[in-house]
């Protein structure tokens, strides 16, 4: 399967779950390019089975949690029928970023097929969970 992991991270460690996942699906055999939304191969994008897609944990500790930086997400093309495995970074409680994410996804018609948000000293616990739970969710590109 072909796969881009794309992320925006404000401190690096969105950056450093994508590219836990990105190694993660590697090792499964799968092709996989990890790329910043700031630096996007829109090509790749465009060729791609499945989409992992990861941001931040932006609001107020315990209050008003969203997911990061709006402006620099909205730099990704809307991904449209395209299969989308999300997930997010966050310091002390995820709130309801997540479930926000994947509807503003959903809404503009991505197939979201598993969320998972990592607390950012946690990391790598899970990813290995993660991925394989995509995996098992994801269609193949012959039945997609």
């Amino acid at each position: 399967m072909e796969i881009v992991v794309v992320y925006a991270s404000k401190t690096g460690n969105t950056r450093r779950a994508a590219e836990l996942i990105g190694s993660a699906f590697e090792d499964r055999s799968h092709h996989v390019a990890v790329m910043s939304v700031d630096d996007l191969d829109y090509k790749r994008l465009a060729d791609a089975d499945l989409v992992g897609f990861g941001t931040w944990v932006a609001g107020h500790f315990v209050i008003g949690q969203k997911p990061g930086d709006a402006r620099r997400l909205g730099q990704v093309p809307k991904l449209t029928g395209k299969q989308v495995a999300i997930f997010m970074t966050y310091a002390i409680n995820p709130g309801p970023a997540l479930a926000k994410f994947e509807k503003q996804l959903a809404d503009e018609g991505a197939d979201v097929i598993a969320g998972y948000a990592w607390k950012r000293n946690n990391l790598p616990a899970g990813v290995d969970r993660f991925v394989d739970g995509v995996l098992g969710a994801a269609k193949s590109p012959a039945s997609a």
